[in-house]
């Protein structure tokens, strides 16, 4: 790749919060040294941390002949979930992605999507207090009697 070569993307209103069913929308430019074979934005989400990394395209948008200089827009409507959220071993991040084929630049932006526009934070009211999910009892626990335990 070219050191001249850039692409950006840019959301309406610099906007990086997002509802469920909301649309997305925006521009995407790039500036190349020569006419790139093609030029492709994608909507999806993937995780991040321990385990393995699940990467899912909800949509994949081709622009048609592309020019070594452009700017285009684009519209997706977003699906209900998976919502973006952190935990403590995982993630889930939502991402526009714009590559621009041939050796061309790849241009990533990362968004929330959630009903309150923020990341679900699963760790959010943790304190050190808080027992671990192993040991969580309900109830009274039978000492006396016919228990499973006893058995």
């Amino acid at each position: 790749m070219d050191a001249t070569n850039s692409a950006e993307i840019k959301t309406e209103f610099d906007n990086l919060a997002y509802v469920p069913g909301e649309r997305i929308r925006g521009t995407v430019s790039w500036r190349l040294s020569s006419v790139p074979k093609a030029a492709a934005l994608r909507l999806f989400y993937y995780t991040e941390g321990k385990g393995t990394q699940d990467v899912e395209i909800v949509e994949d948008f081709a622009f048609d002949a592309p020019t070594a200089t452009e700017e285009r827009e684009f519209d997706f409507e977003l699906p209900q979930g998976p919502y973006s959220f952190s935990g403590k071993l995982i993630s889930l991040i939502w991402a526009l992605e714009l590559e621009i084929i041939d050796d061309g630049p790849v241009e990533r932006l990362i968004f929330t999507l959630s009903p309150t526009g923020e990341e679900v934070n699963l760790y959010r009211h943790a304190h050190e207090d808080m027992p671990d999910y192993g040991v969580l009892r309900f109830g009274k626990t039978k000492t006396q009697g016919n228990s499973l335990r006893d058995r």
